[in-house]
């Protein structure tokens, strides 16, 4: 599988975990659209962990 093609693979299962859309509704998003969306994934993540780490110290 070439790599964009395994990007995009990726980028589907995340937002199709996360909020249970189908592979169409995302593919049919516009490329910047996925990305805005794949971001507050990851800055949610960012800040599970960062509180994570801190009820740690």
């Amino acid at each position: 599988m070439k790599q964009r093609s395994r990007l995009v693979l990726h980028d589907v299962h995340r937002l199709a975990s996360r909020y249970h859309w189908g592979e169409g509704e995302i593919l049919a998003m516009p490329l910047s659209r996925r990305q805005a969306y794949l971001g507050l994934i990851e800055a949610e993540e960012h800040q599970r962990l960062l509180g994570a780490l801190e009820q740690e110290g």
